[in-house]
Parts: structure tokens; C-alpha cells; sequence
């Protein structure tokens, strides 16, 4: 596997109610249009998972960014697939970041800006609605960065 420094990059936002099999058909649209990249997600719960389980599954290189670490970030998801992918993304992904050493509010942006510096495309899973995903895509329509737009169903 290419170092991540060396591949293009594709970092991923979208909203937490996604179900895997919606964004399934655009996560391949995303590998076959983007070949020989690495993904950059999160870790949130919702399309981060999805874009993590799929660069897992299809044995793409995975940059996983946290807002603050594993434990603290899903301490009040319900025990589950969820928790074990993320906890899956941490132990196997490619490279791994964590933005905070403690939780803050603050540090999702800082994250979300974070990934969007690195990437060379935002893929953005976006239904127009106003919180973390709508910010991601205005800071990276803000720095240039090319942003391909899939809608939320």
C-alpha cells in the first residue's frame, strides 16, 4: 500500500442519519473516480462510519481524523456496530490523528477544517441543512478545495 502522503485525498462529510446501503452506490462512484486515494473521515457516527467501512472493506487507505479520542468521542452511542467500526477504523486504518486530547465542542470544526486542509476533494453528503456538515462545506468552498456534492436521503 502507497503512503498516504504520496496519494491524492479524499476527505468525506455528511450527515449522521445516512443508512449504508444509500451512500453505497456514491461510496463507489467516489473509489472509481478517485482511484489510488486515500479517504479521510472522521470518525463521527453516520457517513464517516460508512466512508470508513467501506476504505476498510475495499482496502483503500484510510486517514482517520478524531475531534478527541476514540472512548471519549462515542462514550453516548449505544453499544454495538457503530462503536466496534470505529473502534475497527482506529486499529486498522493507515494513519491516524486526533485533533484534542480532551472533549470540546470546538474541536468538530477544528477537525472537520483539519481534513479539509489535507484532502485534495471534500466528498460531501449534504442536504442543505444547517450544523457540522454545512460548515464543513462552506470552510472548504472558503480554502478552494474542489467539493463533489451527493444529497442526503
Amino acid at each position: 500500500m502507497s503512503e498516504i502522503s504520496q496519494l491524492s485525498k479524499v476527505a468525506f462529510t455528511g450527515h449522521r442519519h445516512l443508512k449504508y446501503d444509500d451512500v453505497l452506490p456514491a461510496l463507489r462512484k467516489i473509489a472509481t473516480d478517485f482511484p489510488d486515494s486515500a479517504w479521510i473521515t472522521g470518525g463521527a457516527y453516520g457517513l464517516d462510519s460508512h466512508a470508513a467501512r467501506f476504505a476498510l472493506d475495499n482496502k483503500i487507505p484510510l486517514w482517520l481524523v478524531l475531534p478527541f479520542p476514540a472512548p471519549v468521542l462515542c462514550a453516548r452511542w449505544p453499544k454495538g456496530d457503530a462503536r466496534d467500526l470505529l473502534f475497527r477504523s482506529v486499529r486498522d486504518c493507515t494513519r491516524f490523528s486526533v485533533v484534542s486530547p480532551v472533549f470540546s465542542m470546538a474541536s468538530y470544526q477544528r477537525r472537520n477544517e483539519f481534513m479539509v486542509d489535507a484532502a485534495d476533494v471534500l466528498a460531501a453528503f449534504f442536504d442543505g441543512s444547517p450544523g457540522g456538515t454545512a460548515n464543513c462545506v462552506r470552510y472548504a468552498n472558503e480554502a478552494g478545495k474542489k467539493v463533489v456534492r451527493f444529497l442526503g436521503s
